[in-house]
Formats: C-alpha cells, sequence, structure tokens
C-alpha cells in the first residue's frame, strides 16, 4: 500500500558467554497464532508500556467497522508466530522488528518477523518445559513490539543503551523473565512533541490527480467524502496531515485490497511522495 518507505529496524544480536492516554493498537498477523502466545504478548506490551502512561484498546485486522483514533498504532506480523518443534539455527544480525519513516517523521505502523524471533530463541526455547514455550515466546514477541511502538509514540529513531529499546536485543534480553523500560525510556514516551504536519507543503491539484491515479474515488468519493463501499478519509476531531493518513492506509489495507479484488480493479498504491500532495487535496474538501 505505502510503497517505498524508509525502515528504523530492530536487530538480533547473539549474546556473550506519546502520549499519555489510551490509544488503538491494530494487529495483522499473516498466520493466526495460538492463543496463549497472542495473551502473553499483549500482556507484555501493556505492562512495558503501562509504565510510561500509555494504555491500548487491541483491535485486530481486517477490522468489520470503521472506526476512528486519534491516536493509533499499526503492527503487522509476518510468518508464524507459534513455537514449532525443531530448532533451526539462529541467524546473526537477523531483523527482528522495524518502523516505517516518512522523511524524518515515524510513521505509526510497524511490522515484526515472526520466523526470525522464533529462530533467534528456539534452541533455548525448546530447552524449556512444553507447558511454558508459547508464553515465552509471546512474552519475547511482546518486547520486540513494544520497543517498535517506543519509536512510534516517542516519535523518535533514538534508543538507549538498555531495557527493551536498546538497538540490539539478545537471546537472554527476549527470554529473562522480566525486562523493563528505563525511566530515559518511560520520560522519552512522556514528553514526545506532536509530529510535524507533513515533511513539504503539498499541492492539491496534484493530490486530486493522484488520487484519481490510484482510485481511491471508487470507494471513497469524488473528495474522500465517503461512500457506501468506504468511510470518508478526513478526521473530524482534527486536521489531517501525512501521519495519520499513512496510518489510516496501514490500517485500512487488508479490506481496502480484498474490496478491490470485489470490485475486479486494481488495488490502490500510494506512494510516501503522495502523502503531502493527497493530504492537501482532502484537507480542501
Amino acid at each position: 500500500m505505502i510503497r517505498s518507505l524508509i525502515v528504523l529496524a530492530l536487530w538480533a544480536a547473539l549474546p556473550t558467554p506519546a502520549q499519555v492516554g489510551s490509544a488503538a493498537l491494530y494487529t495483522n498477523f499473516e498466520q493466526t497464532p495460538a492463543v496463549p502466545v497472542v495473551r502473553a504478548l499483549q500482556e507484555e506490551v501493556d505492562s512495558l508500556m503501562a509504565q510510561s502512561g500509555l494504555h491500548f484498546e487491541w483491535r485486530s485486522l481486517p477490522e468489520q467497522n470503521f472506526a476512528t483514533w486519534t491516536d493509533l498504532a499499526v503492527v503487522k506480523f509476518s510468518g508464524r508466530c507459534d513455537v514449532l518443534p525443531f530448532a533451526p539455527n539462529s541467524q546473526i544480525d537477523q531483523r527482528l522488528g522495524w518502523t516505517h519513516l516518512y522523511s524524518t517523521d515515524v510513521l505509526p505502523f510497524a511490522e515484526v518477523d515472526c520466523d526470525a524471533v522464533r529462530a533467534f530463541i528456539n534452541r533455548q526455547l525448546l530447552a524449556l518445559p512444553a507447558q511454558s514455550r508459547q508464553k515465552v515466546l509471546g512474552r519475547a514477541l511482546g518486547r520486540v513490539v513494544a520497543h517498535e511502538l517506543l519509536h512510534i509514540f516517542a516519535r523518535s529513531t533514538a534508543h538507549s543503551d538498555h531495557g527493551v529499546d536498546q538497538p540490539f536485543l539478545t537471546v537472554s534480553d527476549l527470554m529473562a523473565d522480566h525486562l523493563d523500560l528505563s525511566q530515559k525510556e518511560a520520560a522519552i514516551v512522556r514528553t514526545s512533541p506532536a509530529p510535524s504536519m507533513q515533511a513539504r507543503e503539498g499541492s492539491p491539484a496534484v493530490g486530486k490527480a493522484s488520487y484519481e491515479q490510484a482510485g481511491c474515488a471508487t470507494c471513497h468519493g469524488a473528495n474522500g467524502e465517503g461512500s457506501r463501499r468506504g468511510p470518508a478519509l478526513h478526521f473530524s476531531d482534527r486536521g489531517l496531515n501525512a501521519i495519520m493518513l499513512a496510518a489510516k492506509l496501514a490500517k485500512s489495507q487488508p479490506k481496502m485490497c480484498q474490496r478491490a479484488r470485489n470490485l475486479n480493479v486494481a488495488p490502490p498504491s500510494i506512494s510516501e511522495d503522495d502523502l503531502p500532495d493527497l493530504v492537501r487535496f482532502l484537507s480542501e474538501h
């Protein structure tokens, strides 16, 4: 959906011997994991992020209704987020998760590679009693998610030198019984500034051309006012900006692609370079 975005990645390293309040957290799994994995993942994220005063309402994609949130994040999980009965070789410098950037702004959507996380810890995971493995895997995935959420809600590419927000997490970090945010990490989320409106001034005429070329009007109306096929591309309680538009597109991608297939039309494809122009066009209608 959003093409050619820069990514801010979390890498794995083998060990030697936002805003305060509520936000929607949308998850999209390539393969649905076991319930204990999901439960442990959510509990770990909630526990870690609560230290910064941030609380989530968990939502799943694709959703059945069109909800609008002032603050949200979208996390996509690729691969298989379950325990496997064998131990592949751990990979050094394997990217576990990443957050997308638009220019210098951190966008509110991230991705986690479940296969990479599982491969990284699987030898140690399989050494545990079978009844605890799913919980430990879910907890490890939760720590990778929390790392990316710190970037999203702090609107920062910075890392700390320890804790969840360090740039390299070890097997021990992911499997430890307890891992905290540092005071520095929590403070970053609490004092983060709002994102910039956009990286450059957009052109409404260019935005209109991009909107029409991408086929957005088929579902969202000629000016983004919405129709029976798709919701309005505006926010009633705050001005539209490139950050929120990118999040809206990322959150809605699975449903939009399915709807495009049902209508026998090409799915919309928007470049990050199109965002400022689309924002100007949609904001003027």
